[in-house]
């Protein structure tokens, strides 16, 4: 995986893509991931370099309500290959979770470990990118055995897939480990789960009530009632962002149906946003008034016509966290 460094205030995108678990991929524009990932390097105290991290950019579909829940996150567990060779899909829960069910048009965030079913070499894993994969459940962005496969898992859970080659990759496998006709077993570790929303959903705000600032100012909105954010922790997060002297809305994700993760790590994001989202709860909605030197400086956002030294307001709807 690449990583790109952040340095003199440049705005910069972290990516990614899981070859071999994800279709082809839809690019958003520099604008949309700019803010998707809310990387920048705002603020005085910003570092010279960036963390290592690696975003997955994947093709989603619009999510809905963001009941979700959190997950502890624990070692790699172990995968074995099955007894014998499956030809139909098996589905064993080893973990249950207490969270939200997946269900058809759910968003997830999974950690995975993916094994040759036949002798048990292993071809791929999450764990060692260190992030998740993110997709849409039941659109076709990822092999039949998973979307049918994850359906009725819990956030929190932990579920073995035995996968039978015609609910893979059949007779075209993607290259290195995998041959035609395997099938394949995974250990899946289910980190978050998001329903659907709709532009119903994006929250009622009169940006004229939060004026330009010359400090960080967080409102509440309203109080979740899951886990509290701290540093260190992935937050998968909706997010609105106003220019705070006109009052206009630039940029949500609400409409575009693509909630994203954030790793609460100072130099990550912009500075309001690290200060700003610690002590959230998943399910709440925080309001995070800023001026340009804890956003996006002295550049701002070109392609949304933020121009450099805008104070901004960000609206953050935390929807899970791990």
């Amino acid at each position: 995986m690449a990583k790109n460094r952040c340095r003199e205030h440049k705005v910069v995108v972290i990516t990614g893509t899981v070859d071999l678990m994800v279709a082809p991929l839809r690019h958003m524009s520099v604008a949309i991931a700019a803010l998707a990932t809310l990387t920048a390097c705002g603020g005085s105290d910003s570092p010279d370099t960036a963390p290592d991290t690696n975003v997955t950019e994947v093709s989603l579909e619009p999510i809905q309500a963001t009941t979700t829940t959190e997950a502890v996150s624990v070692e790699r567990p172990e995968v074995l290959p099955p007894d014998s060779t499956p030809t139909e899909l098996v589905i064993t829960d080893i973990t249950d979770g207490t969270g939200r069910s997946i269900a058809e048009g759910d968003t997830v965030w999974v950690d995975y470990t993916g094994i040759r079913s036949e002798n048990g070499v292993e071809f791929d894993n999450s764990y060692d990118r260190g992030q998740p994969i993110a997709f849409t459940v039941g659109v076709g962005s990822v092999i039949s055995g998973w979307d049918e496969g994850l359906i009725g898992a819990k956030a929190g859970g932990q579920r073995r897939l035995d996968i039978p080659a015609d609910m893979a990759y059949g007779d075209i496998p993607p290259g290195g480990v995998i041959e035609a006709g395997d099938a394949l077993t995974f250990m899946l570790e289910v980190r978050a789960v998001v329903a659907t929303t709709t532009p119903d959903d994006i929250p009622e705000i009169d940006t004229a009530e939060y004026p330009p600032t010359s400090d960080l100012e967080v409102v509440d909105l309203s109080i979740g009632d899951g886990a509290t954010i701290a540093i260190g922790d992935s937050a998968i997060v909706h997010l609105m962002i106003a220019n705070a002297e006109s009052g206009e809305v630039i940029f949500e994700t609400w409409s575009e149906g693509q909630p994203t993760l954030i790793e609460v790590i100072e130099g990550y994001s912009i500075a309001g946003l690290f200060e700003g989202i610690q002590g959230m709860a998943v399910g709440g909605i925080r309001t995070m008034s800023m001026p340009s030197d804890l956003a996006f400086g002295d550049e701002g956002i070109p392609e949304l016509n933020l121009d450099g030294g805008t104070p901004i307001l960000l609206v953050v709807e935390l929807a899970g966290a791990y």
